[in-house]
């Protein structure tokens, strides 16, 4: 594990991502919302924090998949208003959706004097590396939105029910399509967060749907763009997609814009971000699996302060998740997440 000091502002100069959870996920959006999450010095992080009191206060690390994601930075905001209410200091890394480089920024974030972190992995098991570090630095470890495959590494998982978050996905499906029509999937693997969402999809489906393939878009719109073309041109009696993320899900949308002579295609995803909700609203997307990134990262900032001051903590948080669609999205609005 690299433990040099990084002594370079991790600036992040990021796109203002459309959701996921859990799943790495990224689309070229807007970039002011990511320019807000404001660079923090990993240097800087390792000098003495204090309130106003004068006690030295808690630095904890955030590693999320990559800050190219509106739901990370969401999911931030949660982390943020407790932290800021309990005078702790927050630094991020930006692994930029690579799980090589993530062991080496925790790495990094160890050998800065971190007290904890908060962690997504890109890889369920590939963070194991990272996890083994903190544990020989003696830093307790939040598991948040994707868990990981070594659950004894970590103090607590904190993630959203993504097994039903699939299963309401294909029960609505179900509800709209007859018996043997053709399913895309757009999947990414590496996560468990995502196998889950799979999981639920395919185990509450049970056959009822002819799946033409399942493709790995990596929860990116861009990766899954012309995945989706691919499947268009050679199913076009396709009936829907299904994609374990919202930015893959749009990934699918703006594929299907681009062969206006295939029509009817149902298009579901998983977040419930607010760009998903606009498009479902707009009659474009049919339904998303939705979570709320905000109470995770509440979630995990409180249970990281717990760990710290020596309380016992579940291991397991789960967070319900439930279905959005045209019928009931007014309810959570457009603005920001539910």
């Amino acid at each position: 594990m690299n433990k040099k000091f990084l002594a370079i502002v991790m600036s992040l100069s990021m796109v203002m991502g459309l959701a996921l959870t859990g799943c790495a996920s990224t689309t070229a959006a807007t970039t002011a919302a990511a320019t807000t999450a404001a660079a923090t010095t990993v240097a800087d992080a390792s000098a003495a924090v204090t309130t106003a009191s004068g006690d030295k206060t808690y630095t904890i690390g955030y590693a999320p998949t990559t800050m190219n994601n509106a739901f990370w930075l969401a999911l931030l905001d949660g982390v943020k208003e407790v932290a800021s209410a309990n005078g702790v200091e927050i630094v991020t890394i930006d692994p930029q959706n690579d799980q090589s480089k993530m062991n080496d920024q925790i790495g990094d974030l160890i050998a800065s004097g971190i007290d904890a972190l908060l962690v997504a992995p890109m890889d369920s098991a590939g963070i194991k590396p990272a996890l083994e570090a903190c544990k020989a630095a003696g830093i307790p470890v939040i598991n948040f939105d994707t868990p990981v495959v070594d659950k004894d590494l970590v103090a607590s998982i904190i993630a959203s029910d993504n097994y039903n978050a699939g299963a309401v996905v294909a029960t609505d499906m179900m509800s709209k399509l007859p018996k043997g029509s053709n399913v895309a999937i757009m999947h990414s693997p590496s996560g468990q967060a995502c196998i889950d969402r799979y999981n639920g999809f395919m185990e509450t489906a049970n056959g009822y749907f002819n799946i033409v393939s399942t493709l790995d878009g990596k929860g990116d719109t861009g990766v899954t763009l012309p995945l989706a073309e691919d499947v268009l041109q050679g199913t076009p009696d396709l009936a829907a997609f299904f994609a374990v993320n919202d930015p893959s899900a749009i990934g699918c949308i703006q594929a299907l814009a681009a062969h206006p002579e295939i029509t009817g295609v149902l298009v579901y995803g998983v977040d419930g971000n607010p760009d998903a909700k606009t498009m479902i609203k707009a009659g474009t997307m049919t339904g998303t699996g939705a979570q709320s990134p905000e109470t995770l990262g509440k979630l995990s900032m409180e249970t990281a302060l717990k760990v710290l001051a020596g309380e016992t903590v579940e291991k397991n948080i789960v967070v319900d998740t439930f279905l959005i669609t045209k019928d009931n999205v007014d309810e959570y609005g457009f603005d920001g997440w539910q």
